[in-house]
């Protein structure tokens, strides 16, 4: 059910007396399902994982709906089977190169007779922000408040009882392609499944490796996946950019594949066995084996051969994140550096090369914070998916204490609270 600007009110799945989340991560080469039981307000216990080859979706898009409904429906299974119950709600990701992130400033004024800033102005300040045109083709699906302002005192985040006589909010709007959507929802019903929310990846990830610590601080983080690597910047605890490079670890796949003239099955595992992003860091008496396809025998080369090759598409990616990062304006603000997650954010060097490029300190995260089956989940590769459970507990957390806070009358007033600290 929608709730005020674009976000959702969550009703999970009620299992064993626990609420059950399940995550859907759609990635350019593997779908993934996490289910977790929201133990308290701080635990989330994992129960269940699958994870399935994805071969519809490219670059974060799906480009053909049987397949990757197929491979939802595959990664589902082995979750379900392996949590000992079934599920039919789930939370999504959302990426792709259709994904546009922007700022957008709201000014009213304040006008009780008491000029006390109340819940009705909190709606007021941000539909002035979000009224921007949004082109038809788009949709929005986060509205996230960065900070409000009253009068001439800055960087509040929660104004409501403050006394002014105007009221400024900054916002950071999320928009998607209406088709890029309008396909997840179609796999997603076509798996026999409930949609609950879907998230931008960036964000989703973001809740899975950062502390609300770093957020101060300001800190960005970059998921490299597969096909896309998704960037999301915090300045003083809130969002101040979001963007998505359309490139990933499978660009890196296909070029040693090209270059090694081997398959993109064999350069997969050659790169994650004895990929390097710095030649100048490796043997160069080091040889490693080309596996024999198609007749062809096996062959060995050098590894900086597989190196040389790998570099100039590792650097291009990272000077595509780099002039992001200048775009976004707030590089200069990034004094909790760069946290660098995804499965690509695994190659060796990557995140010394990372330092080289970005002039920042940069660091590798890994989901954290959990119970339950997390030797499997505790990688790179999983942080979205365990960021969508933990946004989507913290949404059912709000909406539980709002529930048991109040009665009927006041729940529009609960509501919007319920919003205010999930974007806040």
């Amino acid at each position: 059910m929608k709730s005020i600007y674009g976000e959702k009110t969550l009703s999970i799945i009620d299992m064993d007396d626990a609420p059950i989340i399940t995550a859907l991560d759609l990635g350019s080469s593997l779908i993934k399902v996490v289910i977790g039981r929201l133990l308290s307000d701080y635990e989330i216990e994992i129960i269940g994982t699958g994870i399935y080859p994805s071969s519809g979706v490219k670059n974060g898009s799906i480009v053909n709906i049987e397949t990757t409904t197929k491979s939802i429906v595959e990664a589902f299974g082995d979750a379900e089977l392996m949590a000992g119950q079934e599920v039919s709600a789930v939370v999504v990701n959302v990426s792709g190169k259709s994904l546009h992130g922007f700022n957008e400033r709201g000014i009213i004024a304040v006008t009780n007779k008491e000029r006390i800033v109340t819940e009705y102005d909190i709606i007021r300040v941000v539909e002035a922000a979000q009224s921007v045109h949004v082109p038809n083709d788009q949709e929005v699906i986060h509205v996230l408040t960065k900070e409000f302002k009253v009068d001439d005192q800055i960087n509040i985040k929660d104004p409501i009882g403050m006394t002014g006589v105007r009221l400024e909010a900054e916002v950071h709007i999320v928009s998607c392609g209406t088709t890029a959507l309008t396909n997840i929802d179609r796999c997603i019903e076509q798996a026999g499944l409930v949609q609950l929310d879907r998230v931008m990846s960036s964000l989703a990830s973001s809740e899975a490796v950062l502390t609300s610590g770093e957020k101060d601080l300001g800190t960005a983080v970059i998921d490299i996946g597969s096909g896309v690597a998704d960037i999301i910047v915090y300045v003083d605890g809130g969002i101040a950019f979001s963007s998505v490079v359309p490139f990933g670890g499978f660009h890196i796949t296909s070029d040693l594949s090209i270059g090694l003239k081997t398959t993109i099955e064999s350069a997969e595992i050659l790169k994650k066995r004895y990929g390097h992003t710095q030649i100048d860091a490796i043997d160069p008496t080091e040889k490693v084996e080309i596996p024999a396809i198609s007749g062809r025998q096996a062959r060995t080369i050098f590894r900086s051969e597989l190196v040389e090759i790998m570099e100039p598409r590792v650097r291009e990616i990272l000077e595509m994140i780099d002039a992001e990062l200048v775009r976004s304006g707030f590089k200069s603000a990034l004094a909790g550096g760069v946290i660098l997650t995804g499965g690509t954010s695994l190659l060796q060097g990557i995140d010394r090369l990372a330092e080289e490029i970005f002039r920042l300190s940069v660091g590798r995260a890994k989901p954290a914070g959990l119970t339950g089956l997390v030797e499997k989940i505790s990688t790179p590769e999983y942080s979205t998916a365990v960021g969508l459970i933990k946004y989507a507990s913290r949404l059912q957390n709000l909406e539980q204490k709002n529930i048991r806070a109040g009665s009927e009358q006041d729940g529009w007033m609960k509501k919007i609270k319920r919003w205010m600290e999930n974007n806040l």
